[in-house]
């Protein structure tokens, strides 16, 4: 598969003196920044939805990260603290690198410029995987649902790993497939709208989402976040009018057990 975006291409002689060695170091932290790793990051411009397709935050916020942090697409929507020479900057990661080692990271061209210089090219860094950030409430892309075509689904907002995405069905919840494109695909068969889905994460978090409508292009915009935040029935609705969201959405308390995250 090709990578959707033009790659920033460093001379020679540059990437051979800023090459290091990445070291993983897999611990946990205060229960925010879950996953440690010391390598090199240069920068890119994505194509419009990344491998994620989430699209791009502004600012270019945004990280590519390699095959074995990628995980099939596991680390889609979620967060890393990263910090070179001049500071940290807070990006989400939306797509895959596929040249990266384990310890190198691609960032958008904003948010290398906000650690280190743009004419260096590639820069020592130190990332973390961030844990329950600050993101809002769920949004949700639903496609298909037909005859003719499957349901697909991509879920943004959720900042922390996914676990399952199920499809409340009439005989109770179906759990969905996801894919390396992050997209968490259903069962062949027409459905009827609104649709409900329950989204769950590594540590426990789980969201009810009802009120959703089918064969949309853009992201809906629910009432509900994963975790944390507002309460659902002091949330504001940015999605068009039909169908809303219910302000009826509920969110479940987190498990009592929080398995570590993927590194």
């Amino acid at each position: 598969m090709h990578r959707r975006h033009l790659r920033w291409i460093v001379p020679a002689a540059t990437a051979v003196v800023a090459t290091v060695v990445a070291v993983v170091l897999a611990t946990q932290v205060g229960g925010n920044a879950a996953c440690a790793a010391g390598g090199s990051a240069s920068y890119y411009t994505a194509g419009r939805n990344g491998m994620c397709n989430l699209g791009t935050p502004a600012e270019g916020a945004y990280a590519a990260i390699g095959r074995a942090e990628y995980a099939g697409g596991s680390a889609c929507g979620t967060y890393l603290d990263v910090t070179g020479p001049n500071g940290t900057t807070r990006v989400q990661v939306v797509d895959l690198c596929p040249s990266c080692p384990a310890g190198k990271v691609d960032l958008g061209k904003g948010a290398f410029a906000r650690i280190g210089a743009l004419s260096a090219g590639i820069i020592p860094v130190t990332y973390a995987t961030v844990r329950d950030p600050q993101v809002g409430t769920l949004q949700v892309k639903l496609k298909g649902g037909t005859a003719r075509s499957s349901l697909s689904v991509v879920v943004n907002n959720h900042g922390n790993p996914l676990s399952t995405v199920e499809l409340q069905t009439e005989s109770g919840f179906t759990a969905l497939r996801h894919g390396e494109d992050n997209t968490w695909t259903g069962p062949s068969g027409a459905l009827s709208a609104p649709v409900t889905l329950r989204i769950s994460d590594a540590y426990g978090h789980q969201a009810l989402v009802p009120g959703l409508a089918l064969g949309r292009n853009d992201f809906q915009q629910t009432q509900t976040p994963l975790y944390g935040g507002p309460s659902p029935s002091t949330v504001e609705s940015s999605a068009p009018a039909s169908p809303a969201p219910s302000p009826s959405v509920t969110t479940v308390a987190a498990a009592a057990t929080n398995p570590p995250p993927r590194c």
